[in-house]
């Protein structure tokens, strides 16, 4: 055995294979057994404990499936290693490959990065790279995916064998634990995006971390693929602040000083994407019904884009330099700020990188910007092409096209459509991998637009389509996209009728481990409908459709009234609006919204109760402005125990303390 220890915890390896065998914290043994890989070699697996899956026709928003064999070497023996009293490393060979595993003690937790190289004569084509992470047993295991979906808890046990349980997003953490041992596993890849999933093989428990990694190896060259980190759990902790503090002690921290307070509004003059459209105004126009939004309680507008293009749409982008005429061109642009601005309120710009179709001059006149096929042809999507924005080039153009629009127009932030990256580069800017073009490259645009604001001497004010609360973009982010909250709605959407008791309980529980696990200071965007969840993905509907009347205005006064920052989508105050039937809200969204901000306020302190009851229960702010939030999940009358906050009083209303109506919501001072 090979055994590194430190004042936390000790790791034990088999000296033969280099499997990691055992993992001891105070008295709690973790059952390990073996921490093995697969990877995509010239069209096959290596180990072929999973099915070769090619990457080469995926989408931006496709990740590699988790196909177990069922079979394969999970177990090669190490071909050498080496080891001090703080790491430990194995190299083992993998066809015309080595793989090293090197693992290195950190305070508390075990980092293993992984190193692939070329040993052969001929490049080798790489596609994907999996850490399969084996725990003895399986009968007792829980696992969940924090932040993420599926949500809560789930048992192995319930799992047929080789049965995946994949994370419906890019997920960062797995909390894993059975009778007498607690762990979580993280993976960060700063390169490229990954699937995860969990697994049982009869006898194991398998965690796969499966990092979308493309690349042509030549002879003699080694790339890295990511860090797995090994977690203990200490036992008087919970694990998911174990998780943050783990993410904090890598360096992963928010950026500070931007705007993270408020509530947005996304919407474009022409009107909404579920109607194709109707309206068709320009900004002079449009402008004029900033007045109405600001009265209802609105502090920034998320324009949809309004930059020049093709009758594809309004993300079909020929040119971002140009307002579109149709628009009121840049004088229109001009007029809706100023007049945003007199108001005090704030624009966003809804930005797209990814690309215009390859006959307009941005692609055509700068081939090396674009990225590539394997066969040197232009990679496409959405018939656009896919930029590469790892060039440098193509970061200038971007920030320096935000700056134009600060100094012309005094926009005041960004939404970044297809924030995570684009498609594999084949033909990569030196120094890049093709599948850089992924979180890599999604951070650097990120970056660059980031730049181009503050050049402009604007806040920060950066709002990433990034779905995935993965660490690498907290630094560049103000506002977090909020997807995974949605997912969660979407998920949980049947219990809202069926048993509101078991949707409360499931929600609370998910936004407590969320508000753990993430750093006190990442501020989120919270929305139950944006314009593509309304018109093409997922529920493709309004919110109202899909929870009722009485079911979408309680959980509008959920997301607005814990942490983050609300967002309604174009005409959720008004059905008319995208040419709908249904009840006016303008006077809902106005109390609630004056409600959050003279009741609560800018705070991200959340404390969640649990009731057992459709009654949804939380505590906000801190000292004298603490507030004790309810929420009515249901259409009956529900009842809240107020002895334990002597002297509360309802800020809302007059009628039964601790009592509130069907579908309605109450703040007391405590």
């Amino acid at each position: 055995m090979i055994t590194l220890n430190n004042s936390v915890f000790s790791c034990a390896f088999d000296e033969r294979t280099g499997a990691l065998v055992e993992v001891v914290r105070g008295g709690m043994r973790l059952p390990f057994a073996g921490i093995g890989f697969d990877l995509g070699c010239n069209g096959e697996n290596v180990t072929k404990v999973l099915e070769y899956d090619s990457l080469l026709e995926n989408r931006t928003w496709n990740l590699p499936r988790i196909l177990p064999t069922k079979g394969g070497q999970e177990t090669p023996e190490a071909a050498s290693y080496e080891y001090t009293a703080n790491t430990a490393a194995f190299t083992y060979g993998a066809g015309p490959l080595t793989v090293t595993f090197a693992y290195t003690l950190l305070g508390g937790a075990l980092k293993l990065a992984a190193t692939v190289k070329n040993r052969g004569e001929k490049a080798a084509y790489l596609n994907t790279f999996s850490f399969l992470t084996r725990l003895n047993g399986w009968e007792d295991v829980l696992f969940d995916y924090p932040c993420n979906t599926p949500v809560g808890e789930m048992e192995a046990a319930k799992l047929s064998p080789y049965q995946v349980v994949e994370s419906g997003l890019v997920n960062f953490a797995t909390h894993v634990k059975a009778d007498g041992w607690e762990a979580n596993l993280l993976l960060i890849d700063e390169v490229e995006k990954w699937s995860c999933g969990v697994y049982h093989d009869g006898a194991r428990t398998h965690v796969v971390y499966c990092p979308s990694l493309e690349a042509e190896l030549l002879p003699g060259e080694s790339l890295e693929v990511g860090s797995l980190y090994v977690q203990p759990c200490a036992p008087s902790i919970s694990p998911y602040l174990q998780i943050r503090e783990l993410v904090d002690s890598l360096g992963y921290r928010p950026c500070e000083g931007g705007i993270t307070d408020g509530v947005m509004y996304s919407c474009h003059p022409a009107g909404t994407m579920d109607s194709d459209f109707p309206m068709k105004e320009d900004l002079f126009q449009y402008a004029q019904r900033l007045e109405g939004l600001k009265a209802m309680g609105i502090d920034h507008v998320w324009l949809l884009p309004v930059f020049d293009h093709n009758e594809d749409g309004v993300y079909h982008s020929n040119d971002q330099a140009v307002i579109d005429k149709r628009y009121g061109g840049e004088e229109g642009c001009k007029y809706y700020c100023d007049k945003a601005h007199e108001l005090g309120m704030t624009v966003l710009f809804d930005y797209v990188p990814h690309g215009p179709a390859p006959e307009f001059p941005l692609a055509r006149d700068n081939p090396d910007w674009c990225s590539k096929r394997r066969d040197g042809s232009l990679q496409d999507e959405w018939h656009c092409v896919s930029m590469d924005y790892n060039h440098p080039g193509y970061q200038k153009y971007t920030s320096d096209l935000v700056h134009g629009h600060v100094e012309r127009f005094g926009v005041d932030g960004a939404r970044i459509d297809c924030a995570m990256g684009g498609l594999s580069n084949w033909r990569p800017f030196s120094g890049y991998r093709p599948s850089a073009d992924s979180v890599c490259a999604g951070v650097h645009i990120t970056e660059a637009i980031r730049d181009g604001f503050l050049r402009g001497g604007k806040r920060s004010f950066i709002l990433p389509e990034n779905f995935h609360p993965i660490p690498p973009y907290y630094h560049t982010t103000d506002i977090f996209y909020g997807m995974n909250l949605y997912r969660v709605f979407v998920e949980l959407e049947p219990k809202l009728k069926e048993d509101p008791a078991e949707f409360v309980r499931i929600l609370t529980r998910w936004l407590e481990v969320e508000k753990q696990t993430t750093p006190e200071n990442y501020h989120k965007m919270r929305f139950l409908g944006n314009h593509d969840t309304v018109s093409w993905v997922w529920q493709a509907r309004r919110a109202s459709d899909c929870y009722g009347e009485g079911g979408a205005r309680a959980l509008w006064a959920v997301i607005s009234l814990i942490d983050g920052m609300p967002m309604i989508y174009h005409g959720d105050e008004d059905p008319s609006i995208y040419l709908a039937e249904g009840e006016n809200r303008v006077e809902f969204f106005t109390r609630l919204f004056r409600r959050r901000r003279e009741l609560i306020g800018a705070t991200n302190a959340t404390e969640y109760l649990y009731t057992g009851t459709p009654l949804m229960a939380f505590l906000r702010g801190e000292g004298e402005s603490r507030r004790l939030v309810l929420v009515n999940l249901s259409d009956a009358p529900q009842s809240f125990d107020l002895s334990a906050y002597p002297g509360a009083a309802s800020l809302v209303n007059d009628r039964t303390a601790g009592t509130v109506a069907p579908f309605d919501y109450d703040i007391y001072r405590l």
